[in-house]
């Protein structure tokens, strides 16, 4: 096999495994990649969302429409949002928490380029790794205020801590590395954690993180409207060409094939030159081939008088253009006229026109006047 196709065809296996591992069917162990209300697998928060219908709260999902907040929600529920949140959107939610709204936000990812990092950068809070590294299985509760229902200590099964100033209190955890924190930001409040599992599906099977969740939840009357934010997870009104490329298999599919396409092109194709004219381009009669074979035809069909009539009439025409005369003038006008400019070709000009105005004798004699008649045209 020749050495430029094991190369492509080694590129293409990479391409595949690079697919398989990075597209948007991989399987992943991270929780936050699929807590959306829609999903009922372990680390969805399907549970989470008919709880709280079945505890009498009107619960609704931000989804397929543009993001907005408006008064009449309590409480806005964010957990491990899969799009980032742009920093116009994060002041949208600040200044709906300002005015009396509480937010539940769940991130477990550290640093700046996290989905909910500008969201939660908006109130001074940060998600920061864990000291050494070291996952936190287990969280205990720090404030009495997740004490009715009473809960001691938390799952939480996370390697991230909550980065937060003097202002907040911490709920979970330790003072110095908390899991859970509360703001109060204007009228309103913020629970931040960075532990997901407590929220999904998997998590809310332990009793005390339930308790966790019903203590946080006397901040919302009862019956109030509570919305979780799907928007972030996907759900949006309107698919970009990238979402659509990177964020479907079809997509990546489609992405794939055109890279091998591509490449298949690149390795195997030939550059472009010069363009090369058709046979048939090149191959066009000219004006004498034109000729002859209008000669040939009327020669074989014995049309004499038709090339004595064509080529009398020329001559009058060439004649009437050289003295300045009228080619519609009938012979005798004609020579008349010649007369009076130069008499010595009057006499041959009549003598001419006369005898191309009989049938020629045969194709000899025919020449013989054309030539005689030319002669006279060039003296």
């Amino acid at each position: 096999m020749p050495r430029r196709d094991i190369i492509l065809l080694v590129g293409l296996f990479v391409a595949l495994a690079a697919l398989i591992g990075l597209g948007p069917g991989r399987s992943t162990n991270s929780l936050g990649s699929n807590a959306s209300s829609h999903v009922s697998q372990p680390g969805g928060a399907l549970a989470l969302h008919r709880w709280l219908e079945a505890l009498g709260y009107r619960v609704e999902r931000l989804e397929y429409t543009a993001f907005a907040l408006d008064s009449a929600s309590d409480l806005l529920v964010v957990l491990g949002p899969r799009e980032r949140y742009s920093d116009d959107e994060a002041k949208a939610v600040r200044a709906w928490v300002e005015a009396g709204g509480t937010l539940l936000v769940a991130e477990e990812r550290p640093g700046r380029s996290a989905p909910a990092a500008p969201l939660l950068a908006a109130f001074n809070l940060t998600v920061d790794k864990a000291q050494d590294g070291a996952p936190i299985p287990v969280a205990p509760v720090l404030q009495p205020v997740l004490g009715d229902p009473a809960a001691t200590r938390l799952d939480v099964r996370t390697a991230s801590v909550i980065g937060a100033g003097a202002a907040s209190a911490a709920l979970a955890g330790t003072v110095a590395n908390p899991v859970l924190v509360g703001l109060r930001q204007g009228e309103g409040y913020i629970f931040a954690s960075s532990a997901l599992h407590p929220f999904t599906n998997l998590g809310l099977r332990d009793h005390q993180n339930a308790a966790m969740l019903l203590n946080l939840l006397r901040r919302v009357p009862p019956g109030g409207r509570v919305v979780f934010d799907e928007i972030h997870h996907g759900f949006v009104g309107e698919a970009s060409l990238r979402t659509l490329v990177l964020g479907t298999p079809w997509g990546w599919a489609a992405l794939y094939g055109c890279l091998v396409g591509a490449g298949y092109l690149a390795l195997t194709g030939r550059r472009f030159g010069r363009p090369v004219p058709l046979r048939a381009e090149t191959a066009r009669r000219s004006s004498a081939e034109y000729l002859e074979s209008m000669a040939g035809l009327l020669r074989r069909a014995g049309k004499r008088e038709h090339l004595r009539d064509h080529y009398r009439a020329s001559f009058k025409r060439r004649l009437a253009s050289r003295y300045g005369l009228s080619p519609d003038l009938d012979d005798t006008a004609l020579v008349a006229a010649i007369t009076q400019a130069h008499p010595s070709q009057a006499q041959t000009v009549a003598g001419l026109l006369a005898r191309l105005a009989r049938p020629p004798a045969d194709e000899a004699a025919l020449l013989k006047l054309v030539a005689e008649a030319d002669m006279v045209l060039e003296r």
